[in-house]
């Protein structure tokens, strides 16, 4: 059985997500194909992952706005592709993907990943999510609060048959503790893309507030890993707080770096507007590092504050910075909170759990 996996090209959950799910099939199942599709270039990484799995992958660069050339091509790939499923992993691709299946002479059964938050969807997302509560054969979502929040958005449409709750899952293997280095210098970090959908400004500005209450009596160095269209902004106003030789810009790291990076962290902060499920912050508990986010759906549902993280209001660098100060003032406390993260992640976060559910869907 082939499952041809549509997804965005450039950094975020898609590429997590897909290729966690593919390496869980230990026994080889299925036969796996990529079709990464975006604004952005194809990311190394994945070209070289797919090359290493012996994995057949496609490109299509899509022009902003409503580009129809690019979905042309998607429905001409899927059609020489042939495949048995096809799992977006966003639900704005239903559209070539159900007119493939509309001219095709073979039988498609289309899986949706429903995964962008709602109060940053964009019209076209909204359009794409109310056409595949018809058009396709399944849907999963990432977690009961937002599977509610659709079922209360569109009761008419919606139907539990065809609705699943699959939480994301990380490689365990590797996304766990490592020897943490021991130095006089407390590191702060946070990865993900620098986009307007997070907050880095806001961690910025806590930053700099903390630096000020301590005067100096502790090191502390803030880290952002990254890139997007937003790192000359940010860079702009680490400049204007006069924090250039506090803050370090790591630039775009590849997935192998990531727990070397998360786990030689004293403190991370997923500082954000929003979230569906953050693959972060799962990789940040599995690797036992003290976490600190904003209190959003989509990571409020993930960390239970005060016992396996804290968080903190959206885009109140105070609050942050005195979640911070505590952090770090109190460490027996976030050593409780590690370890009840820890568990959780394991317990609940495994790519391997998170195949075995669709593989049931896969296969019914």
């Amino acid at each position: 059985m082939k499952i041809l996996h549509i997804l965005y090209s450039g950094l975020g959950g898609h590429g997590n997500v897909f290729f966690s799910m593919t390496d869980a099939d230990c026994e080889n199942e299925f036969s796996y194909e990529g079709l990464f599709f975006g604004i952005e270039e194809i990311r190394e990484q994945y070209i070289k992952k797919a090359s290493d799995r012996n994995m057949p992958w496609h490109y299509i660069r899509k022009k902003p706005g409503l580009d129809l050339t690019s979905y042309r091509n998607i429905v001409r790939i899927i059609k020489s592709s042939k495949p048995d499923i096809l799992l977006l992993h966003s639900s704005a691709y239903i559209f070539p993907a159900k007119f493939a299946s509309w001219f095709s002479s073979f039988k498609i059964k289309i899986i949706i990943r429903e995964t962008q938050p709602n109060h940053l969807k964009s019209k076209a997302e909204w359009i794409g999510l109310w056409f595949s509560l018809m058009a396709a054969d399944k849907i999963v979502y990432l977690s009961n609060e937002y599977k509610d929040a659709i079922k209360g958005k569109f009761p008419v449409l919606f139907s539990e048959k065809r609705t699943r709750v699959i939480p994301n899952g990380i490689d365990l293997g590797i996304f766990k503790p490592l020897p943490h280095e021991q130095t006089n210098i407390i590191k702060i970090g946070m990865q993900s893309r620098l986009s307007a959908t997070k907050d880095h400004s806001t961690l910025v500005k806590a930053y700099g507030i903390l630096l000020n209450k301590l005067q100096g009596k502790a090191k502390i160095q803030l880290f952002i890993a990254g890139d997007g269209e937003c790192r000359v902004e940010l860079e702009k106003l680490v400049r204007e707080l006069a924090l250039e030789n506090k803050v370090v810009f790591t630039g775009l790291l590849e997935e192998s770096e990531l727990p070397r990076f998360i786990n030689s962290l004293d403190i991370y902060v997923h500082a954000t507007m929003g979230e569906t499920m953050s693959t972060a912050i799962m990789q940040v508990m599995a690797c036992r590092v003290p976490v600190i986010a904003s209190d959003v759906l989509g990571v409020n549902n993930m960390i239970k504050h005060g016992e396996t993280g804290l968080l903190v209001p959206v885009k109140d660098e105070d609050k942050l910075a005195e979640a911070l100060y505590f952090i770090m003032e109190n460490p027996a406390v976030s050593e409780v909170m590690n370890d009840k993260a820890n568990r959780f992640a394991v317990d609940n976060y495994s790519n391997k759990r998170m195949f075995e559910s669709y593989r049931d869907i896969f296969l019914g």
